[in-house]
C-alpha cells in the first residue's frame, strides 16, 4: 500500500485514518470524500484492527489523532 501526502491526483482517494500502536503502519477506516479539505470530525468510539499479518493488534483509538491519506487506486 502506497500512502502518501501529495496533492491529490486522479489515481489517489483519501482517506481516514489512525496509525497502529503496534506497528506504526496507517489503519485507513473511512474515505474521505471532501479529497482533503474538510475539517475533521471526532469519532465517538473507534475501536480498529490493524490489518497486516504480522501485527493484527486491536485498540480503541477513540482519542487518537485522525489523519487523511492518500492511497493509490
Amino acid at each position: 500500500m502506497h500512502l502518501s501526502g501529495h496533492p491529490r491526483a486522479a489515481n489517489k482517494r483519501w482517506y481516514l485514518g489512525v496509525l497502529c500502536r503496534g506497528c506504526n503502519t496507517p489503519i485507513l477506516f473511512a474515505r474521505d470524500f471532501s479529497d482533503g479539505r474538510s475539517k475533521l470530525a471526532a469519532a465517538a468510539k473507534l475501536v480498529l484492527t490493524c490489518s497486516e499479518p504480522n501485527c493484527g493488534h486491536r485498540a480503541d483509538y477513540t482519542d487518537a489523532k485522525i489523519s487523511r491519506f492518500q492511497k493509490i487506486t
